[in-house]
């Protein structure tokens, strides 16, 4: 039974009181101030799936599990006949990946609610009428992802190869041991016939593959084909189409695909990527490819903006996809045959997991500075959705901080914009302590008018936190995006300066009271900052790289690093070391907490580990924090509250 959230605010405050003394900033009354459990309690809206007559609308809700201590995914359902949501599912394992059957009366979904000995994602289902969810089937190894066909006879699935006997008869025996980059187990495309349980394999070879979506005649299947599993291969993903009884797989060409959208009249197939496998930095454009053979086709070359994962129409002639516009977000729409992109509505705040019906009903998960997430409809794609759930309740009537767009002008002469938090119950105006939160990517990343809990929970402290949408932010067109290569922590860090600067200049920002953190890349820029200037009085540099020479090797992902930062650490030694704030670091004096997931592949431990030893080295103050079991992102509620109280506690201490 899940623990209620008194249990995790008692705890909460146990290392509230352990962590630090408590800010001395004036703050929003108790009872409707951003407070520790609103950084962490929020629900999470995803999958958003409508039934094939339009009438029902399944999704993923993520809960916190204070108990568990972690995130609980369960099944929810917004039916049009009530225009209200209701929950599905409510059991301490995770229900996802919600699929209808042909006429909506069952709901498939995968879920590792097995016995202990047999405990893998595998296919349950759901019947909508009433009942118990149900096991459908046996499977050899996990399940991964599936798919209803459109005349209701099958279901597509993806499963991960079944180790040889001998292997497994090893493992148990602890001869675990990993060779680097060898795969043993792919991941392939199976069918399974729901009226006998007959399971069919359709794939095979040194491939995985991801994402099957049916034709709509249920005739074959389109499926993301992936060479290996390393993210660092990202560029060679492309589209294969096979047939639903088997045979030979045929690739579309597509760059980097993430996905693929077949077109209601069964002709065409859509995805968002890339045009050039050797370019590691570069615009996602939109592109379909006949469903019989040809060259794919680029629709969104004169649109000076990315494009994401597409949806199509009921008639085939149009394909929506979300759209970043600089702080703001929009759906947009291009035509099968060519043309300008319209954009839909502003929709004031940050949008996904666009899903349109067959009778064009648009849904949403969309939330803004002053309101959690929620699902949205609209009558059409492209009009302005309505709020129809309060999942997110918690968050109603709290006293936020004032949020608003600030632009300047940068060194090089181009407009940069950000976001200005003001503590709740400041003045519009006033020079205020100030914190500068730097966001990650940084290639496509940005800051926008959404729900901002790290800022959010700053300003309840009494503290202006600034976030700029510095060089290689998304939302600024491509020039904006893809910027000048070899150059992180530079025209990136004069955006930010310059941000600072105006900030100080217009009277917002006391210039005697700053500090700076960030997380990923926006760590790297922290580490950069104390390298660079002593104008922070404190800095926090959470999952950051110091060393991009050995970072190069250390991290989860080579390719695209080494392209935009000029060859391999040995053919470019000058471009790493310039860029690297361990180049300078004799220069730090600014006191730094230093936090990284012990499990860390994209940015690994050594990174802080490195910058914490150099700093305490040469008399710094510094703190560093490690999370077991955590990876890039803190995810665990016990370490995420005592990543955000920390972080706010240091600055306490050093930003007066």
């Amino acid at each position: 039974m899940r623990a209620r959230l008194v249990t995790a605010l008692l705890l909460l405050c146990a290392v509230s009181a352990a962590a630090a003394p408590p800010p001395s900033a004036k703050r929003a009354s108790a009872s409707r101030r951003f407070a520790i459990e609103h950084a962490l309690v929020n629900r999470s809206l995803t999958a958003l799936t409508w039934s094939r007559d339009g009438s029902q609308l399944a999704f993923v809700v993520e809960s916190p599990d204070t108990a568990e201590n972690t995130r609980d995914q369960d099944l929810w359902v917004w039916e049009a006949r009530t225009g209200a949501a209701r929950e599905l599912t409510r059991l301490e394992k995770n229900d996802y990946h919600p699929q209808w059957s042909a006429t909506g009366d069952t709901l498939a979904f995968l879920s590792a609610r097995g016995k202990a000995d047999d405990n893998k994602p595998a296919l349950w289902f759901l019947p909508m009428r009433g009942g118990e969810p149900f096991a459908f089937g046996a499977f050899a190894e996990s399940v991964g992802e599936i798919a209803w066909s459109p005349d209701g006879s099958r279901i597509a699935f993806t499963m991960l190869d079944t180790l040889s006997k001998q292997v497994r008869e090893w493992q148990k025996k602890k001869w675990d041991h990993t060779v680097e980059d060898e795969e043993l187990q792919m991941n392939h495309l199976w069918v399974v016939d729901v009226a006998s349980g007959r399971q069919t394999r359709l794939t095979s070879g040194r491939f995985h593959v991801a994402e099957p979506e049916w034709s709509p005649d249920s005739r074959a299947i389109a499926f993301v084909h992936k060479p290996s599993a390393r993210l660092d291969d990202g560029n060679a993903w492309d589209v294969g189409v096979v047939s639903a009884s088997g045979g030979p797989v045929r690739l579309l060409g597509a760059v980097g695909a993430s996905s693929a959208r077949w077109s209601p009249d069964g002709r065409w197939i859509a995805w968002a990527g890339g045009t050039d496998r050797k370019n590691w930095v570069q615009k996602t454009d939109l592109w379909v490819a006949a469903a019989s053979g040809g060259a794919p086709r680029k629709l969104t070359a004169a649109f000076d903006e990315d494009a994401s994962r597409p949806t199509w129409n009921a008639t085939s002639d149009t394909l929506w996809f979300v759209s970043e516009q600089r702080v703001t977000t929009r759906v947009a729409a291009v035509p099968l045959a060519g043309g300008a992109v319209r954009l839909g509505a502003d929709l004031r705040g940050e949008a996904s997991g666009l899903a349109v019906s067959p009778r064009g009903r648009m849904a949403c998960v969309a939330h803004r500075w002053n309101a959690a997430a929620e699902l949205e409809l609209a009558d059409h794609a492209l009009a302005m959705p309505q709020r129809v759930t309060h999942l997110n309740a918690a968050y109603e009537g709290l006293e936020y901080g004032a949020t608003r767009a600030v632009e300047w002008t940068s060194d090089d002469g181009v407009r940069v914009e950000g976001l200005l938090v003001r503590p709740p119950g400041a003045a519009a105006t006033g020079a205020l302590k100030t914190v500068v939160l730097l966001h990650g990517g940084p290639y496509g990343s940005r800051y926008a008018l959404g729900m901002q809990p790290t800022a959010q929970w700053m300003a309840a402290g009494g503290y202006q936190v600034f976030m700029p949408n510095f060089r290689a932010s998304g939302g600024y067109g491509t020039a904006f995006k893809l910027r000048k290569r070899a150059d992180w922590n530079g025209q990136d860090w004069r955006d930010i300066v310059t941000g600072v600067d105006s900030l100080v200049r217009w009277g917002l920002a006391d210039g005697k009271r700053l500090g700076v953190m960030g997380h990923s890349y926006g760590g790297h820029l922290s580490a950069w900052a104390i390298t660079q200037t002593e104008r922070f009085d404190a800095a926090i540099v959470s999952a950051g790289a110091v060393d991009y020479a050995s970072f190069w090797a250390q991290s989860d992902i080579h390719q695209y690093r080494q392209y935009d930062w000029g060859g391999l650490p040995w053919q470019a030694r000058e471009s790493y070391a310039r860029q690297s704030p361990i180049t300078f670091i004799e220069r730090a004096k600014t006191p730094t907490l230093v936090l990284v997931g012990r499990n860390d592949p994209r940015v690994p431990y050594p990174q802080s580990q490195q910058l914490y030893e150099s700093l305490r080295a040469m008399g710094v103050p510094t703190q560093l924090v490690s999370y077991p079991r955590e990876g890039h992102g803190i995810r665990e509620l016990r370490h995420r509250a005592d990543w955000l109280m920390r972080q706010r506690a240091w600055f306490d201490r050093w930003v007066q």
